[in-house]
């Protein structure tokens, strides 16, 4: 097992990325007031479901990182067998707890920010980080029946793209920048072609989070890239971050999947043969 400079930096580079959409989100607020009193808010709320998505992803590239530091690690004969376990169960339990806390933590900074009721906040932020905190939480109950053997390339598949996720960063950040005419936006014109870079990117990163195959993502990529650029509007904005929320959400599921997969492997196999009993 070995463990790469990407693993250590991975949680910090996926933690800026969900603060940069978030402190977005809140600074590009157009804020409706009367008199004094804050009357209505309009801000991205997918935006802040983007930024409560990525916290928890974060999360999850800290779990990946106990174990494999321990792995790779130099072993002896004397090392208890269940510590590895207990550093998965350990950790995915952390990142179900924690990760689902910050995500509470960024809609009601939001509020707080905006003076505004926190619940539409709340429910995005919370509401894309909670199907990967459920992942998170099964994971950590099955994961340390996986074999010995298996480990190492079950912790490969659990270590977060960082690259995908700065992508989708990226693409957010520049869309949403187009719409309101801020840093590094300033014209009309600039903003109509950054948007539409900005939309490609997210496309990207959607179709890289959806699959593991190549074939698949040298399909997929430059359709998406296509398509979410050339759709790119104020009223389309959202349902192109719903759409990598999806994908990320997949990428959760899947790989609790393959958890179960490894951890009950009977299972799995009686369930190939009730469905597919020509192979017997």
């Amino acid at each position: 097992m070995r463990l790469r400079i990407s693993d250590l930096t991975g949680a910090l580079l996926l933690g800026a990325c969900s603060l940069v959409l978030l402190l977005q989100a809140v600074f590009t607020a157009y804020i409706s007031t009367y008199s004094t009193w804050v009357v209505g808010v309009r801000t991205s709320l997918p935006q802040l479901g983007a930024a409560g998505a990525l916290v928890m992803l974060a999360a999850f590239a800290v779990a990946h990182l106990a174990p494999t530091t321990w792995l790779a690690g130099t072993t002896t004969a004397s090392t208890p067998e269940p510590t590895t376990g207990s550093l998965i169960r350990r950790g995915y339990l952390t990142t179900a707890v924690g990760g689902t806390i910050t995500a509470a933590l960024y809609g009601l900074a939001t509020g707080t920010a905006v003076e505004y009721d926190y619940t539409p906040y709340l429910t995005w932020t919370l509401g894309a980080a909670l199907p990967l905190a459920a992942c998170a939480a099964l994971i950590a109950a099955t994961a340390p029946r996986i074999p010995a053997d298996a480990l190492p390339t079950w912790l490969a598949m659990t270590r977060p793209a960082i690259t995908h996720a700065i992508t989708a960063t990226a693409g957010i950040y520049l869309m949403r920048a187009a719409l309101t005419l801020t840093t590094p936006i300033s014209t009309n014109t600039i903003a109509a072609i950054a948007g539409s870079i900005g939309a490609a990117l997210l496309g990207i990163a959607t179709a890289l989070t959806i699959s593991r195959s190549r074939t698949i993502r040298a399909i997929t990529a430059p359709g998406l890239a296509i398509g979410y650029a050339l759709v790119f509007t104020v009223d389309t904005t959202g349902a192109l971050i719903v759409g990598y929320l999806t994908a990320l959400t997949w990428w959760a599921i899947r790989l609790t999947a393959h958890t179960l997969r490894l951890a009950f492997p009977q299972p799995g196999t009686a369930l190939r043969r009730l469905t597919n009993p020509s192979s017997d």
